[in-house]
């Protein structure tokens, strides 16, 4: 053929190629390349696969793009006996319009290098954020502070004991125009369970109330 030659059209049962150095194809449009059946691209162990890897002032931020037609498709990146797959970029999104699953056989861990913030759920819209089972043995939270907000309530809940203790002050306070209510439940389940203070067969100073 010629760079003038309308086409160039090779038929066969097969079609092979073989070079004991480089094949190289190039177009100044679209390259396509389709199959009715499988389509591998596979290289030598001691070889690697690579795309969109040229370093070429022409050639070297063109998009690449996996499985982007609109269609119903699975699209598979690994193997559960994979080493690894590493994905490195200046940003990275992870965008589903159905449920988004990360899991894994050992330890996930989720976290960000230096100070930087890790952000859990602060689109500002009415969805509930769900931490743990019911089943789960812990939900740890450890820092030199814990925060607490709710433009609404707070709701603590144990089937067993709840336990709230400081190795400093513990304090309990309301707005003054609110109270604190202690024992105040007219619920069938919550009305007559005994409120203790200050039980423990200790030396302590309990104090109700003020001069004021």
């Amino acid at each position: 053929g010629n760079d003038a030659s309308t086409k160039v059209d090779v038929n066969a049962l097969a079609i092979e190629l073989d070079s004991a150095g480089t094949i190289a194809m190039d177009s100044t449009t679209t390259t396509v390349l389709t199959s009715t059946g499988n389509f591998n691209i596979d290289a030598a162990d001691a070889a690697s696969i690579n795309i969109g890897t040229s370093t070429t002032g022409t050639h070297d931020t063109s998009a690449i793009n996996i499985g982007t037609s609109a269609t119903a498709r699975t699209i598979t990146i690994g193997n559960d006996a994979s080493t690894k797959v590493d994905v490195n970029a200046i940003a990275i999104e992870l965008d589903s319009v159905d449920t988004m699953t990360l899991s894994s056989g050992s330890t996930l861990a989720i976290d960000t290098v230096g100070t930087d913030p890790i952000n859990i759920g602060t689109e500002s819209a009415a969805k509930t954020i769900t931490i743990g089972n019911d089943a789960s043995t812990k939900v740890d939270v450890n820092a030199l502070a814990i925060e607490l907000d709710s433009a609404g309530t707070i709701a603590m809940d144990s089937t067993t004991t709840t336990i709230l203790t400081s190795t400093g002050n513990f304090n309990i306070d309301a707005a003054d125009a609110a109270s604190i209510n202690i024992g105040t439940s007219t619920t069938g389940t919550h009305d007559t369970s005994a409120i203790n203070i200050g039980t423990s067969a200790t030396a302590r100073t309990i104090t109700i109330g003020n001069d004021t």
